[in-house]
């Protein structure tokens, strides 16, 4: 049972995936994806076993990681991201949504977490989900002098543990192409308050984020 979760999980896996943007890139599956849960289907061969019965569903026997243990991904095509996911490329800071395979929402003005001076506030590459959607929403966190603040937004979509997520920015005023490389984001994926909403109403819990550099 051991071999045959290294051989079908999707945790932590790498593979080939076409951005909207044209190119195939590498990405890896962080939360996103699932594992066979080993004690649980251990006990459901041997008792099926006992009972003649001569199959298992290997999917009421699966894990995710993150948020929820829901596993992702299972018996989806595309690598297991489906029709319905979100794009987030770091060097261009732009977003793309793409429902039933079509890109829906396209920004080509976010800003991702600050790139330089090596705080940690770099928004992750990987696979990642859309953990829930709150609105109205309170952000709460550390700055980089170890002052604490509590930013109001109208839309929050946190897609890591570690607390990065789609949200509108009323404060930011430098929307620009470079203002990510110093004056980024605490890791976020700041979104005009103008166009958050297009984000919101076109994405779902445990909908996909792929972000790639």
């Amino acid at each position: 049972m051991n071999e045959i979760d290294k051989e079908v999980s999707t945790l932590h896996k790498s593979y080939k995936f076409k951005v909207p943007a044209g190119k195939t890139i590498t990405v890896k599956n962080e939360s996103y994806g699932w594992g066979v849960y080993v004690k649980k289907a251990k006990a459901a061969v041997e008792k099926a076993f006992m009972d003649g019965t001569k199959t298992v569903d290997g999917k009421d026997y699966i894990y995710g990681l993150g948020y929820s243990t829901y596993a992702h991904g299972y018996g989806k095509s595309n690598n297991g991201i489906g029709k319905n996911y979100i794009v987030v490329s770091i060097k261009k800071q732009e977003v793309w949504v793409v429902r039933k395979g079509k890109v829906v929402v396209h920004l080509n003005d976010v800003v991702t977490g600050t790139y330089t001076g090596g705080k940690g506030n770099r928004t992750p590459t990987g696979v990642w989900y859309i953990q829930y959607k709150e609105s109205p929403s309170t952000l709460r966190g550390t700055n980089d002098d170890g002052s604490s603040y509590a930013s109001k937004v109208q839309y929050w979509m946190p897609f890591t543990l570690s607390g990065c997520g789609f949200h509108d920015a009323s404060w930011r005023n430098d929307w620009s192409k470079t203002a990510y490389l110093r004056g980024g984001s605490h890791g976020c994926v700041n979104i005009r308050p103008s166009e958050v909403h297009s984000v919101w109403a076109n994405v779902a819990k445990d909908d996909p984020v792929i972000v790639y550099n």
